[in-house]
């Protein structure tokens, strides 16, 4: 019996012990998860909060004392978040000495400031000019933003004012002026932006607006040569003089590129410059930045001759530049890809690794670019026995009869008016060309191209208006071919072999038809004032 009962003994003990220590392993997880350490601040903490002081609770005694902690610590989290986004200078500074625990910020921008210090910590001078930039534009509260800086590209993370920052500060070795002494002019973030980077790095501060790219994005090869632009502008030196431009500036192009609107991405700018330079268009710019050709300069050689042969025709419709110079890529330098049985595809050389632009036809490329993309069309269907059937129908097609084409009307009435010069008697008449036949006998007797606009006016995207005169009750004479989009504005306007209306003409023009070009520029002008047209693009 006795023997029993010290079994007994011994098995209530084993259970109590096994309880105290789920017990006791159960208040030190509850005190930790208090954010507590040990029994005695636990108590403590207890005290303090009107609880009891003993370790045995029950769990909704637990419960309520989570709460109540978890309440406190929220209260603590927002205290800090609040004091950090207050004084951010203060956390700035924290963030420079490495004084803030990881993860304890109380905006996002401020993670971004640790990022960028932590990026420049192989680089103490920059990390030390970073620090000393923030606080002199901490109080303007304007660059510290994570939204787009520039418009043209959203998506890129690294397109913040923050980004732009850091990279000035790598460029403090330039700085002509301290960062302390900077005080903004504006209270939009991009003027501030701008005037930063002027009151830095710039003597002289007429460095063009859209140049202010150069700072904000990846730290690539492009952004640290636009950098050597902006701080040799800065300098008062001229952009001709300029490192590493990739094309040959003249005095017009560069003026122009100084004239460049403010949010226009550098690559087009100077493209832009190039075209305008030379008397281009905003059509023609358009068009082409559109293409390869609005952010690479590869082959610059051969593509400036290329924007020389559109510059020499441009009654030429813009929808034709884009196909143009797909084709005279793949042909120069792409060569093919050509689908094999099984699927796979080998690539062949350039089919015109020699192809040049001198005294090529616009006709001729033409049909050759409508040849190309029915290859392109054949080679998706993957049908090896359409070549011999494209072979025919390219010589065929020149036999078909073009199918008349008949444009979409306008709202614009033709235009006429008598103009009397002593005793000659001049009847103007502005009228519209309404299908293709039309376009094609103005295109013979203006001699240019204005048939490529077909497509445009069936789509009712361009309208193509044709400026005669008769002098004494003769027969009607061409004098301007106008072309105006389907917004009512002018963005053509060309004699015979591309004349221009206004100014010195190139080439030899018969002395009759330079009065009539003259005379026939105003009787537009009265035209446009009368329909209350506008000018598209730059008069040419």
């Amino acid at each position: 019996m006795a023997h029993h009962r010290r079994k007994s003994k011994r098995a209530d003990a084993d259970r109590a012990r096994v309880q105290t220590a789920i017990l006791r392993g159960s208040l030190q997880s509850h005190i930790k998860s208090l954010g507590l350490t040990s029994q005695k601040e636990y108590q403590d903490w207890c005290r303090t909060r009107g609880f009891s002081e003993g370790l045995h609770k029950s769990d909704e005694q637990k419960r309520k004392e989570l709460r109540l902690a978890k309440v406190h610590q929220g209260e603590s989290i927002l205290a800090r978040k609040r004091s950090q986004t207050r004084n951010p200078g203060n956390t700035i500074r924290q963030l420079y000495d490495r004084a803030v625990p990881k993860g304890r910020l109380g905006a996002d921008y401020l993670y971004r400031i640790r990022s960028l210090f932590h990026a420049l910590e192989d680089d103490p001078p920059s990390r030390r000019a970073l620090f000393d930039i923030l606080l002199a534009v901490e109080n303007s509260g304007k660059l510290f933003g994570l939204d787009a800086a520039l418009p043209y590209r959203p998506e890129d993370p690294q397109n913040t004012f923050l980004q732009g920052l850091m990279q000035l500060a790598r460029r403090h070795r330039d700085f002509v002026r301290a960062p302390s002494d900077w005080q903004p002019l504006s209270r939009n973030s991009r003027r501030q932006f701008g005037q930063l980077a002027r009151h830095l790095l710039a003597e002289y501060p007429d460095v063009p607006d859209f140049l202010d790219a150069a700072w904000i994005g990846p730290e690539d090869e492009n952004h640290q040569r636009w950098q050597e632009w902006f701080i040799h502008l800065g300098t008062g030196a001229n952009v001709r003089t300029a490192s590493d431009i990739p094309i040959k500036l003249t005095k017009s192009m560069a003026h122009e590129l100084l004239q460049t609107p403010e949010l226009t991405p550098i690559p087009i700018a100077l493209r832009r410059a190039q075209i305008l330079g030379q008397g281009g268009w905003d059509s023609l710019v358009h068009a082409l930045c559109q293409t390869q050709l609005g952010n690479s300069f590869e082959h610059e050689h051969f593509w400036s001759t290329v924007i020389t042969f559109f510059l020499r025709h441009p009654m030429l419709d813009p929808a034709h530049v884009g196909p143009i110079v797909d084709y005279l890529q793949q042909q120069k330098f792409d060569g093919a890809e050509i689908l094999q049985p099984g699927g796979a595809l080998a690539h062949e050389p350039p089919a015109q690794p020699n192809l040049s632009m001198k005294s090529r036809s616009i006709d001729k490329l033409l049909r050759q670019v409508d040849d190309w993309h029915e290859e392109l069309a054949q080679a998706e269907i993957g049908r090896a026995a359409q070549a011999d059937a494209q072979h025919e129908g390219r010589h065929s097609r020149s036999r078909r009869q073009v199918r008349f084409i008949e444009f979409v009307k306008g709202s614009i009435g033709d235009f006429e008016v008598i103009e009397r010069v002593g005793k000659q008697r001049t009847m103007w008449r502005i009228r519209r060309l309404r299908n293709n036949a039309d376009l094609a006998a103005d295109g013979r007797a203006m001699h240019h191209c204005v048939l490529t606009y077909a497509k445009s006016c069936r789509k009712g995207d361009v309208s193509i208006w044709s400026l005669t005169a008769s002098e004494d009750g003769g027969s009607p004479r061409p004098v301007l071919t106008i072309a105006m989009s389907g917004s009512r504005a002018i963005t053509q306007a060309r004699g015979r072999h591309n004349a221009q209306p206004w100014g010195k003409n190139r080439g030899n023009i018969e002395h009759s038809y330079a009065s009539l070009l003259t005379r026939g520029a105003a009787i537009m002008e009265r035209w446009i004032k009368r329909e209350k047209l506008v000018w598209g693009e730059v008069r040419i």
